[in-house]
């Protein structure tokens, strides 16, 4: 590794720290012989590459799953959404499905749990359609009731609990953000309980994860890890 591989490499993790641009440049100041500007370069330049290396790692993963016909997607459309009939991991996009900043939200659905009588462990096969029955921290709205949001994809509830939330999911101040379905892109991977490499909750999670180190933050409609 090059003394400027090196030196990016040290600016960066100490960016990791915190991911706060100003703390990290108040600090590096004192430590290395680089301007305040040329350290900002640098962070940026890591930062730019590797969200870029997520696009392109999440379009590697996309291909391989449609390899095996484990990969659906619902573009931009104007009704009720009609999901597979599978389990496995959802990721929603707005407008474009090849940009970083575009990516709103990853879920899952299907879990393995042990059955509390036979102990054993089942796979309970939740289902993506499932999804519409949410109302947080998501919502997909498809009822006459949601009037004007209604064919929308609505986030970050204003409802101080999940209580409040489910009174007042309809009206149209219940959300802070809403994207039309017109805008909406979701891509389905499906991971059936004998996927060979995946089960849903570790593809949710392997994909935020990679998100999270690319930029220190999550997906916009997401709120953990």
């Amino acid at each position: 590794m090059s003394y400027t591989e090196t030196m990016m490499e040290y600016v960066y993790d100490q960016y990791c720290i915190d991911y706060n641009m100003e703390n990290t440049l108040d600090f590096l100041e004192d430590e290395i012989n680089f301007t305040r500007e040329e350290i900002k370069e640098m962070i940026q330049y890591t930062i730019d590459y590797n969200k870029n290396q997520f696009i392109k790692d999440y379009n590697s993963l996309v291909e391989q799953f449609k390899t095996k016909l484990n990969f659906s997607k619902i573009d931009r459309i104007e009704e009720k959404i009609k999901w597979p009939k599978k389990s496995g991991v959802y990721v929603v996009w707005k407008d474009n499905d090849n940009s970083f900043k575009n990516l709103i939200y990853v879920g899952m659905t299907g879990k393995f749990k042990r059955d509390k009588k036979t102990r054993r462990v089942i796979f309970n096969k939740g289902a993506f359609n499932k999804r519409e029955y949410r109302y947080t921290p998501y919502r997909f709205c498809e009822s006459k009731k949601d009037g004007e949001k209604q064919f929308s994809f609505r986030y970050i509830p204003k409802g101080k609990n999940s209580k409040e939330q489910s009174k007042i999911k309809y009206e149209k101040e219940a959300y802070e953000k809403t994207i039309r379905y017109s805008r909406l892109i979701i891509h389905c991977f499906h991971v059936s309980e004998s996927h060979k490499d995946y089960t849903p909750e570790l593809l949710e999670k392997e994909i935020l994860t990679k998100y999270l180190k690319s930029s220190g933050e999550l997906p916009d409609a997401n709120n953990e890890l």
